[in-house]
């Protein structure tokens, strides 16, 4: 798989502050210049104030597309998959899905989109993904409700 943007979960990082497999997935797609998107079924608030604790002012920077209150369920155009790589302007099999969320991994494989469970003990995986350069975007996408 050729991976030219990365779709995390706010899932996939440990609350714990542990070096997990997502955190070194993120370096490698930020120092190859690789789009990051975060995907959250928390409402905005509640997503934010996770994104400040574990990412500080730099969450902005980070991500080039943020979706809150993401609905796994949802389906076509509504799905957040969906949404995210219309944002990112990148097809579903060129995409990465980073995360823990048995919902948010039945929604990537739905959307054809490759998914990588991170552990947090596991040694990083990084060196199985392969990683095209491409510009990074930034693109806002406002919370959705269903």
């Amino acid at each position: 798989m050729t991976a030219q943007a990365f779709i995390f979960d706010l899932s996939a990082f440990p609350a714990s502050g542990k070096q997990a497999d997502a955190e070194r997935l993120l370096d490698e797609a930020i120092e190859h210049g690789l789009p990051c998107a975060l995907i959250s079924e928390l409402p905005h608030r509640q997503a934010g104030e996770q994104l400040r604790r574990r990412f500080g002012d730099a969450a902005h920077h980070i991500f080039s597309v943020v979706l809150t209150g993401a609905d796994f369920e949802a389906r076509g155009h509504k799905a957040p998959y969906s949404v995210v790589l219309d944002q990112l302007g990148v097809p579903a099999d060129e995409a990465l899905a980073v995360t823990t969320s048995p919902r948010a991994i039945a929604a990537a494989r739905t959307a054809h989109i490759g998914v990588q469970a991170p552990q947090v003990s596991q040694v990083s995986q990084v060196s199985q993904v392969a990683i095209m350069r491409k510009p990074m975007r930034k693109h806002a996408v406002q919370e959705t409700r269903h």
